[in-house]
C-alpha cells in the first residue's frame, strides 16, 4: 500500500501519525503512561503526558526542527546545566531508562528519523494573553540571567550549536527560491528588505559578545503560575548576540511598547543592554518577519499552510511600511488576522 507522505496529510491525520510515534517514543522512558493529550502541532509537536503515578510531562516531537542529534544534545545539555546551576524555572530534561537525553522514532508516514525529547512539566497558563508590564520586568530579567549563565557555560565536546550568524539565523534561504506565494512584486520587496537589513547590521558593533541564546522568547513560550516565570521551548538555541534575543521578543511584543519597555527594564535592571543604534534594532525585529516567512514556505503542517497566503500578504504590507519608515509594526491597515 503507498503511504501518503507527511506534508500532504490532513491536520488530523498528521496528529494521528505523531501521536502514534510518540507512543513509541515513550516506551524508552522509566514510566508507565495513563494518558496523552496533545498541546501543539505547529512547528514542532508536543504532547502532555500523564503517568499512573500521577507524575506530568511534555513530550516535544521535532517535526519541523532542523536541529541535528549533535544540536540536540547542546540544547538538553544547556538545560540541564540551568536546572543543575540556577533557580530559573525552565524544563527540566528527562532521560531514557539508557540515560540518554532524548530519543528517535521512525514512523514510516513522516519519512525520515523523528528525534523526540521528554521534559518536565511548567504548570500555568502561557503568558500569550494577558501579559503585564510586571510580567516583561521579570521576562528581563529572566533573559538577562540566562545570558550571565551562557557567558560561563562551556558546550560538551559530543555537542553543537549553530551559529545564528544571519539574517535567517541557521536556516537555509528560500526567500530567493521560486514560490507560488511570492509574487513577482512581493518578491522584489522581499529581497530589498533582505538587502536593506544585511546593510545595516554588517555595521553592529565588532565587540558584541557572542554566546548561546534562547532565541525564540515570545510570550507564548512563558508562563505565569503563583508569582514566578517559566521559559520553555529552547529548539531554536544557537550562538548568538544577545541584543538578538530582546529584538525577536520585541517582533512579538509590537506594538505593546509598555511590554516592551518593561522587558528592556527589567533586564537592565541585571545586566548592561546590548549596545547598538535604533536602525539596528529595527532591522533585527524586522528580519523576524522573514525568518517566519522563509520556514512557512517549506513548513509540512497542515495547520501552518493553510495561513500562508495570509502571513505572506500581511508580511508584504508590514515590509513595505518598515522600508518607508525605519520602524517595523504589526498594527497596520489591511493586515489581517491569521486564525
Amino acid at each position: 500500500m503507498q503511504v501518503v507522505a507527511f506534508g500532504d496529510r490532513s491536520y488530523l491525520s498528521q496528529v494521528s501519525v505523531l501521536r502514534r510515534a510518540a507512543i513509541d517514543a515513550l516506551a524508552d522512558y522509566p514510566l508507565e503512561v495513563a494518558r496523552l493529550r496533545l498541546l501543539l502541532h505547529a512547528y514542532n509537536t508536543t504532547f502532555r503526558v500523564d503517568t499512573t503515578d500521577g507524575r506530568r510531562f511534555a513530550l516535544r516531537l521535532n517535526t519541523g526542527s532542523r536541529k541535528t542529534p549533535e544540536g540536540l544534545r547542546a540544547e538538553m545539555s544547556w538545560l540541564a546545566a540551568l536546572a543543575r546551576d540556577t533557580d530559573l524555572s525552565i524544563p527540566e530534561p528527562m532521560r531514557t531508562t539508557d540515560g540518554r537525553l532524548f530519543t528517535e522514532v521512525h514512523p514510516s508516514a513522516f519519512g525520515r528519523p523523528l528525534p523526540v525529547a521528554l521534559f518536565g512539566w511548567l504548570p500555568g497558563p502561557d503568558l500569550e494573553d494577558g501579559a503585564r508590564p510586571e510580567h516583561l520586568v521579570v521576562a528581563g530579567r529572566t533573559m538577562a540571567a540566562l545570558h550571565a549563565h551562557a557567558e560561563q557555560w562551556t558546550l560538551p565536546a559530543d555537542a553543537v550549536l549553530p551559529p545564528l550568524d544571519t539574517i535567517l539565523l541557521d536556516v537555509p534561504d528560500h526567500l530567493h527560491d521560486p514560490h507560488p506565494h511570492l509574487t513577482p512584486e512581493r518578491e522584489v520587496l522581499v529581497h530589498a528588505a533582505f538587502d536593506h537589513i544585511s546593510r545595516v547590521l554588517v555595521d553592529l558593533p565588532a565587540e558584541q559578545p557572542r554566546h548561546v541564546l534562547h532565541a525564540d522568547l515570545h510570550l507564548g513560550n512563558m508562563k505565569w503560575h503563583r508569582g514566578r516565570l517559566s521559559v520553555f521551548d529552547f529548539d531554536d538555541c544557537g550562538i548568538g548576540m544577545p541584543l538578538q534575543d530582546l529584538a525577536i521578543s520585541s517582533y512579538y511584543l509590537r506594538p505593546q511598547r509598555a511590554l516592551e519597555s518593561a522587558m528592556a527594564e527589567g533586564y537592565a535592571s541585571v545586566r548592561p543592554l546590548p549596545t547598538c543604534t535604533t536602525e539596528q534594532y529595527e532591522a533585527i525585529v524586522a528580519a523576524r518577519s522573514l525568518v517566519l516567512l522563509n520556514d512557512l514556505l517549506v513548513t509540512e503542517n497542515a495547520e501552518l499552510r493553510a495561513v500562508l497566503p495570509r502571513y505572506a500578504a500581511n508580511t508584504e504590507i508590514k515590509l513595505r511600511h518598515y522600508l518607508d519608515a525605519g520602524e517595523f509594526r504589526h498594527d497596520l491597515p489591511d493586515v489581517q488576522p491569521l486564525w
